[in-house]
């Protein structure tokens, strides 16, 4: 059964305060260590994850590097998938679809609304009308028949989550 991470990049540096645009904000000295959480809780999953993608924000692949560390991947491994940054559920759904067949486990790093939005479409289509609170470093785990049940169009109510849950100090 393979895992599927859904995850918001950990906490940043406020635009003003870093001089950056939106897209090159960095991870803050918090948003470092609470990704290095997020790497280090995900490595005691069996399978364990083998992909990691990440929107093409500097934070993101920050958050994504670290986790990729964390969990024994090679930082540089890191996927980065652009339509994630100002996607939706539509473009995450894409991504998804990309994930290796073979692959026992995949993360992938994005931004608010839209992780919360992809974690209630895949656990029932948004049907409920519940969309989880999703602040930095957060991250839904998902066990999955097969990545056969996120083909897109069709990830609408692929599983349920087996773990929500955030790594804020």
């Amino acid at each position: 059964m393979p895992l599927l991470v859904l995850a918001r990049h950990a906490h940043t540096i406020p635009a003003a305060e870093a001089g950056t645009d939106d897209v090159d904000r960095p991870l803050s000295d918090a948003g470092r260590a609470q990704a290095r959480r997020m790497g280090e809780h995900l490595a005691t999953y069996s399978p364990g994850v083998d992909t990691v993608i990440a929107s093409s924000a500097v934070r993101t692949i920050a958050t994504a590097e670290a986790v990729a560390a964390g969990i024994g991947i090679d930082p540089a491994a890191v996927v980065r998938e652009p339509s994630l940054y100002n996607g939706w559920v539509d473009d995450w759904a894409e991504a998804m679809a990309t994930i290796p067949a073979d692959a026992s486990g995949a993360v992938i790093v994005g931004h608010e609304p839209t992780v919360s939005a992809v974690v209630a479409h895949v656990t029932d289509g948004g049907a409920s009308g519940q969309v989880p609170r999703f602040p930095p470093s957060s991250i839904a785990v998902f066990r999955l028949e097969s990545w056969d049940a996120l083909d897109a169009p069709g990830v609408a109510g692929a599983a349920r989550p087996e773990l929500i849950r955030h790594f804020k100090d």
